[in-house]
């Protein structure tokens, strides 16, 4: 008879113990993993991949249907059904899926970074042209019904409006994004994990700024104060450089620690963006002392400051799914509901 406490700890094997019951490794293999994972600290299901001993899509499968609900069953054990204890573990990974199709279903969303990214780079210019479209029959075509309101609503540089919307909720992916890598990055005991937790704090604060302008509300007293002018009649711009150099040179050795891909979609993200905000404000700036902000000069000039804004975050957004993919073997992100209660799982593998 088994009892209560020798169940649970067949339930809580490692995934090492899986491995070697379904005959997929032998357990000198599995003591050569256990020395590399020791000095390489890497998962040991990514150790027996890189050794050429089992598939990804083995290793995927194995943790998807198998180790880790009967994990999760250690912990609620009511939640999910319980497997045939005669069947060996061949059979219940063959057998699993019609075990918990009776009373369990997974809710899964898949984020492609080629397919987001083709969607984004068609999403940008289209907001963009279309702002412009109405910018230009705002000052050049006679009045028809919803010109005003048509204005508005596509306006890039104004905050309620479907542009600015985009715009912050992109910038706040970046950061949901970061604070997953984050914490992965916690679990695995690495030492960048606090530069990808403050990343996630700026691009936050960034998406809030993008929503409510709060940079704007310093122009103003900046200008007064430093008596600026030309270029600089935005007189935001001053601080954000500072701010811009500064995180630049406290993240330059994460960023030199990042993978080379990685690395370059970053700093080209990033030249993108600032180009677009304080490069092209520059610009504008100096064009409204002169001539104000009610022209379709500067609606261009804005226009083009957004779309290096948008095409910098979706640069930015491609880099941090493929650095998912790529680095973290994948973001699984599992809603599942079994006997009407909802857990959640959230899987990195």
């Amino acid at each position: 008879m088994i009892t209560k406490t020798e169940e649970q700890s067949k339930i809580a094997k490692p995934l090492g113990a899986y491995l070697i019951e379904a005959g997929m490794i032998i357990p000198e293999q599995l003591e050569i993993a256990l020395k590399k994972q020791s000095h390489s600290g890497k998962r040991l299901g990514t150790i027996v991949v890189d050794c050429g001993w089992v598939k990804q899509q083995t290793i995927e499968y194995l943790m998807e249907k198998i180790v880790l609900p009967s994990r999760t069953a250690n912990q609620f054990s009511k939640s999910l059904p319980k497997g045939n204890p005669n069947l060996t573990l061949v059979e219940q990974i063959n057998n699993y899926p019609q075990l918990i199709s009776s009373s369990t279903r997974d809710l899964k969303f898949s984020l492609s970074p080629e397919k987001t990214t083709r969607f984004l780079v068609f999403l940008v210019p289209s907001l963009v042209l279309c702002s412009l479209f109405f910018q230009f029959c705002l000052y050049f075509l006679p009045d028809y019904p919803l010109k005003d309101s048509l204005a508005l609503l596509s306006n890039v540089d104004k905050e309620q409006s479907i542009p600015t919307l985009y715009s912050w909720s992109a910038l706040l992916f970046c950061a949901i994004l970061l604070l997953v890598i984050a914490q992965a990055k916690k679990a695995a005991g690495d030492r960048y994990t606090n530069y990808w937790r403050v990343l996630a704090v700026i691009f936050a604060y960034l998406s809030l700024d993008e929503a409510t302008s709060l940079h704007e509300l310093f122009i103003v007293p900046l200008r007064t104060s430093l008596n600026t002018g030309g270029f600089l009649y935005y007189a935001w711009v001053i601080p954000g450089a500072i701010f811009v150099i500064a995180v630049f040179l406290g993240f330059l050795k994460f960023i030199n620690a990042l993978p080379t891909k990685t690395k370059r979609l970053f700093l080209t993200a990033g030249a993108v963006f600032v180009g677009g905000a304080i490069g092209m404000e520059l610009l504008s700036g100096s064009h409204a002392e002169i001539h104000t902000i009610n022209n379709f000069n500067i609606a261009i000039f804005t226009s083009i400051e957004e779309f290096m804004e948008m095409i910098g975050i979706v640069i930015f957004i491609y880099a941090l799914l493929c650095y998912i993919s790529s680095e973290l073997k994948g973001l699984n992100l599992q809603i599942r509901v079994a006997d009407g209660k909802k857990l959640k799982l959230l899987q990195l593998r």
